[in-house]
């Protein structure tokens, strides 16, 4: 009895600190798809999900590394849901003031993804001005900018000014 108690105190736990659950449909492949390679599209144009913050989990990161509230707070909703990052695949976190969803993509030829660790001197160069590079971008100025290189199409999260 004290064990059925326990786990609905995590569930509990789990939801006032993560908000409800909820799907990953507010971005998704065709987003990517209609940015054109060189140019920036802004967050708010791609979905319709209110983000505060957008972050990116590159193949094998299962969580964000900072230690902050917002970090905690995603860091529990992706063990809650179980959330497995593996070679083959990126995600996009969108949080919300009550939700979060997680939005994974499968890395390909025509969509894989650039962290802001890996814009070398290069690249750097393509970006626009008034684009900056960043892991997790404020939502209102969240944005993409879409790289050819190396026969492959990148997704650069950054912050549009």
């Amino acid at each position: 009895m004290n064990l059925v108690r326990f786990i609905g105190l995590l569930v509990s736990m789990a939801w006032i600190v993560c908000g409800p659950l909820a799907n990953a449909a507010s971005l998704d492949d065709d987003a990517f798809k209609s940015i054109p390679i060189g140019k920036t599209a802004k967050f708010s144009d791609l979905s319709s999900f209110d983000a505060q913050v957008v972050c990116l989990l590159q193949p094998y990161q299962d969580r964000l590394p900072s230690k902050d509230a917002l970090a905690a707070r995603v860091n529990m909703y992706l063990a809650a849901n179980n959330y497995v990052a593996d070679e083959g695949h990126f995600a996009f976190v969108l949080v919300g003031k009550e939700t979060i969803e997680i939005a994974p993509f499968r890395r390909s030829e025509k969509l894989d993804v650039l962290a802001k660790h890996e814009v070398s001197s290069s690249i750097h160069v393509m970006l626009p001005k008034g684009f900056t590079p960043h892991d997790c971008a404020s939502g209102e100025s969240a944005g993409f900018m879409k790289i050819g290189l190396r026969a492959r199409s990148y997704v650069v999260l950054g912050e549009l000014r």
